[in-house]
């Protein structure tokens, strides 16, 4: 093994392709057909309980409708993912945002400046975006688009969105092995 030496060491040559740490957020804008999907699945289960094993037209019928809109609505679901690219952002980058929020909140009651800092913070972060079944584009978002957004999916999902930049920004990049050794197609067990 080759030792390096520190003083000869070519550290910009060897990072020239480094890249900050992404992560991801799937979010849904139509989150309001869950309701609708459990309250098919208990009708589903209790269809077929009532009916184990023995078959009536209308029976079939009326399971086979509910199990079809119980798919349409599935479909609904996943057509409507998002998934939310955000980047960890360099020191820099954190100072100077809170110099520019510091400056635009001054007087605004700390609560909500806390608040509204971390609107700037994700607004910053995001790098792209890519919807269900379509290519990953990148965006600029600015602070009132990401308020937008949280008022278009709602707070529940926003916070998968800020626990990816969370991630993002303070945690050692990782691959799980596992993943990828069953995700290449190599058995169990093997190596």
């Amino acid at each position: 093994m080759t030792e390096l030496n520190p003083a000869t060491f070519d550290l910009d040559a060897w990072a020239t392709d480094a890249s900050l740490p992404e992560e991801s957020a799937d979010v849904y804008k139509r989150a309001d057909v869950i309701g609708e999907l459990s309250a098919l699945q208990r009708k589903i289960a209790i269809r077929r309980e009532a009916f184990k094993g023995e078959k009536t037209a209308n029976g079939d019928k009326e399971l086979t409708e509910m199990e079809r809109r119980h798919t349409e609505l599935v479909e609904t679901f996943a057509g409507s993912k998002l998934t939310v690219f955000v980047r960890a952002l360099t020191s820099d980058e954190l100072a100077d945002l809170r110099e520019a929020h510091d400056k635009a909140t001054q007087g605004m009651d700390p609560q909500r400046a806390n608040k509204e800092f971390g609107f700037d913070l994700l607004a910053a972060s995001i790098i792209s975006v890519q919807p269900a079944g379509g290519e990953r584009y990148d965006v600029r978002w600015d602070t009132h688009m990401i308020k937008r957004l949280e008022k278009a999916i709602g707070p529940a999902q926003m916070t998968e969105i800020l626990n990816a930049r969370q991630y993002a920004q303070n945690a050692v990049p990782t691959v799980d092995a596992d993943f990828l050794r069953k995700s290449s197609g190599t058995e169990a067990g093997a190596e």
